[in-house]
């Protein structure tokens, strides 16, 4: 028996990877995507509820996370992102938008 994610789950997946994508997002090879962002290479995997990522350069993860007020894992460099079920993924990708156009604009300083 093959079980299908419910429709909800599945629209979550779709939306949140499409905003990734739309970002610059690559298929990744660590977790499922790539981005290139200013603080480094960040990996993203979109599971049915959450958003896994991962900064590769663990001390500029930490230094635009708390610049941002979102501390990362000091340690591994995770930064994920946790939404309730039945949470609307166009209110998810407005918030991940809040957080994605903070890195993206983010000036490390020298």
């Amino acid at each position: 028996m093959v079980r299908r994610k419910p429709k909800r789950q599945q629209r979550f997946v779709e939306v949140v990877t499409e905003f990734f994508t739309r970002l610059g997002a690559r298929p990744g090879s660590f977790y499922d995507y790539a981005l290139d962002t200013p603080a480094g290479m960040l990996h993203l995997s979109v599971y049915d509820t959450w958003v896994a990522t991962r900064f590769d350069d663990v001390a500029m993860g930490r230094a635009f996370t708390a610049s941002c007020g979102s501390s990362c894992n000091p340690y591994s460099g995770k930064w994920n992102f946790h939404f309730g079920s039945g949470l609307d993924p166009e209110l998810v990708v407005a918030d991940l938008r809040f957080w994605f156009d903070h890195l993206m604009n983010w000036k490390p300083s020298s």
